[in-house]
């Protein structure tokens, strides 16, 4: 139930999870800042205009038809899609995936601690939720551990409008590095899939490379390998190599 704004200006937070801190620090607006939580902004269904308008039954309302395929599909899934090609909305979901976070759920079971990542559900494994959350279960806990020796972490956020606006693509990585030699790495796109898009062959390559301009520019091409976008969403691919490289290139 912490709210973003105390996420974002909490001194601990900036001092030892900046990735996180800045990641809270570009949801939403200030507003929504003050009273949203983190839980909230984890656990907040799509903004698919197909999906919260009424004179729609799309297929994550029960219908047969995801619109998005034949229709405005400017801001949907370019990874993971199919049969519902919504892009996950969450800011904080990639910086915490990104900084291996646990989350722990209670319920009339008891309570349960899994990996953030595995608490996402793409739409082939069930197309009318996005989370593995049940009804009689809430959200109670999240788990970050501190950073690895030599890592630094970052969040870059594309959006249509500089005010408050949802990404069209993010970016959170965590890089560790020795020198110019990069440990480990790990790298999560937001806006681009139903979840929160874990680059892991990108994650692969970078380990044990020199981290330069070239290095960079292939770990980007890698990490959207498999991409398929629609008919007016393409231009994502671009925009999200772009800040893929960006994120790599501000860790030297």
């Amino acid at each position: 139930m912490t709210t973003l704004s105390e996420i974002e200006e909490h001194k601990a937070v900036q001092d030892k999870l900046l990735i996180l801190s800045a990641a809270a620090g570009e949801a939403a607006s200030p507003q929504i800042r003050n009273s949203g939580t983190i839980g909230g902004n984890i656990c907040q269904r799509p903004f698919c205009w197909y999906f919260r308008s009424a004179s729609f039954t799309c297929l994550r309302k029960g219908g047969e038809v995801c619109y998005a395929v034949a229709g405005d599909n400017r801001f949907h899934a370019i990874l993971g899609g199919g049969p519902s090609y919504i892009a996950h909305p969450s800011d904080v979901a990639p910086a915490l995936v990104a900084l291996d976070a646990r989350i722990k759920i209670a319920g009339p079971a008891g309570e349960k601690v899994i990996p953030l990542e595995k608490f996402f559900v793409l739409p082939r494994v069930d197309f009318k939720r996005e989370n593995i959350l049940g009804p009689d279960e809430i959200v109670t806990e999240l788990q970050v551990p501190y950073p690895k020796a030599g890592s630094k972490g970052f969040y870059h956020k594309a959006r249509e409008r500089q005010a408050w606006d949802h990404a069209i693509v993010s970016v959170a990585t965590v890089v560790q590095r020795r020198g110019e030699m990069c440990q480990g790495a790990r790298v999560v796109l937001g806006g681009v899939a139903p979840i929160p898009w874990r680059a892991a062959k990108a994650e692969e390559f970078l380990r044990g490379k020199r981290l330069d301009e070239g290095t960079a520019q292939q770990a980007s091409e890698i990490a959207l390998e498999g991409a398929t976008p629609m008919k007016d969403n393409g231009y994502k691919v671009g925009l999200a190599k772009s800040l893929v490289q960006r994120s790599v290139l501000t860790a030297v």
